[in-house]
């Protein structure tokens, strides 16, 4: 059990500026997400000024060609860039794909920052700092899983939970673009496995952004609940993020 009644003692928050820098990516990415929802793919009728714009500039760079085929070249390329998920894609791609790394990146940062603080923390208090050395250096998923009950024996998060879910998903994503690794194939054999990262749609590359926005302070919270004893006030306000509500079922 935790004895900390009678202790004094501080630590240093550096992790707010992680902290700081995910919640300001928020509002610009609900607003991304928003539009992304309200998007209504355009019909293949509603080109006609850009088939217009298209003849007129094809004519002047190739007089001798025959108006009639112009235009067949012309709605074959409107009729490629009239698919909705092209439209989709040539609107969303480049600004969801920069939230999905940004935010990748700046999610796992905090929620290993929550956890090297959390076993400090919980082992400084318990008498047992030096066992900190050896635990910080597993990996992100057993420290959440495990390392608590170093100090905490009752502590549980489970395997089966949307939060675990979640942080797995994160770390595998995490570590696919930090060690990024092309695949390769030479005369159809792959040689070169290359990194795993999810080749997901937009939507769904926007589901789980939300879910990275909210996943460290879901962890936090998860720790209060099961160690309310423990001085632990890292990550107490989300705030501007909406949280992800299946997180809070452990």
């Amino acid at each position: 059990m935790l004895r900390h009644a009678q202790l004094s003692f501080s630590h240093t928050a550096d992790y707010s500026f992680i902290d700081y820098a995910l919640k300001a990516r928020w509002v610009q990415f609900k607003d991304l997400s928003d539009e992304f929802d309200r998007f209504i793919p355009r019909n293949i009728s509603d080109y006609s000024e850009e088939r217009e714009a298209e003849l007129i500039r094809l004519r002047a760079i190739n007089p001798k060609i025959p108006d009639s085929e112009i235009v067949r070249m012309i709605e074959q390329q409107i009729k490629g860039r009239a698919v909705p998920e092209i439209q989709v894609y040539l609107k969303f791609a480049d600004r969801v794909m920069s939230e999905y790394v940004t935010v990748t990146f700046l999610a796992h940062a905090l929620a290993e920052s929550a956890i090297n603080a959390l076993l400090a923390v919980g082992l400084g208090i318990g008498g047992a700092a030096e066992v900190f050395v050896l635990l910080e250096r597993a990996d992100i998923k057993e420290k959440w899983l495990a390392g608590p009950k170093s100090f905490h024996p009752a502590y549980h998060l489970s395997k089966d939970g949307a939060i675990y879910e979640t942080l797995q998903h994160l770390t595998r994503q995490r570590n696919a673009l930090v060690h990024y690794k092309i695949e390769l194939e030479i005369e159809g054999k792959r040689v070169v496995d290359g990194s795993r990262l999810d080749r997901a749609s937009l939507k769904d590359h926007i589901a789980w952004i939300k879910r990275y926005f909210s996943l460290p302070y879901d962890l936090a919270s998860h720790v209060r609940r099961q160690i309310p004893e423990l001085p632990f006030t890292m990550l107490f306000d989300a705030g501007p993020i909406s949280r992800f509500a299946p997180h809070a079922g452990g």
